[in-house]
Order: C-alpha cells, then structure tokens, then sequence
C-alpha cells in the first residue's frame, strides 16, 4: 500500500487516481478492460476501491506504463479474480530470456499453448 493513501477500507476514485498518478477517466477505462478490477458503487454512485483494488491499480499502472506490456498482456498476467501475480512470476514475465534459443523456446511454448486453447 502507497504510503501516500490513509489506512481505511475503501477509497474513492479521486483518491485512487491521486495517489496512482494517473486521471479518473484512466481508471474507469482500466474498469472496463480488466474484469478484475470492478469496485462497488455507493448509493450515491460513488466508485469505492478496496485495499486489493488499489494495489491491482498500482500493479496495472507499472505494467502498462514501467515495463511497457499491453492491455492483454496485463489479462494475461493477472488472473480473472483479481489476484495479484506474485514479484518473481512479475520479474520472470518481464525480463526476456538471454539466449536465441530460449527465445525460440518461450516462442514455441506459447503458440503450443495458444493452439491447444483454440
């Protein structure tokens, strides 16, 4: 948790987008690409992010803007149920591998894995 966010169960949109340096209008765009970010609305309508949404916000914000992936490169790294991918999964994800042919092989692996979900 930012240090710059008070201790409390939820956070308004406003205070979210401050602390994540990032617009209001960013943040109801990453709601509507990523299912796993989805705060609770009050009876004002007020968005109200919980503490594990405020870190997804964080963790987002440093995929997409820090190591550059794409908006389904972020689906693909974080699950469906908003569960945050641990640091060494993240580190591995993003640093590419040394050798040509490691490079192959991450290749190969991938379109292996995207052939038998078709």
């Amino acid at each position: 948790m930012p240090p710059t966010l008070p201790d409390k169960l939820f956070y308004k949109i406003g205070e979210v987008a401050q602390a994540a340096g990032v617009r209001t209008s960013v943040l109801r765009f990453w709601e509507s690409e990523f299912s796993f970010l989805s705060p609770v609305k009050s009876s004002s309508g007020q968005r109200l992010y919980s503490r594990n949404e405020v870190d997804i916000v964080f963790q987002v914000k440093k995929m997409l803007y820090d190591e550059k992936f794409t908006i389904e490169g972020v689906k693909k790294r974080i699950s469906a149920h908003g569960k945050r991918i641990n640091s060494d999964e993240l580190s591995r994800a993003a640093s590419p591998p040394g050798t040509c042919s490691e490079v192959l092989n991450a290749v190969r692996t991938d379109l292996k894995a995207l052939r038998d979900s078709l």
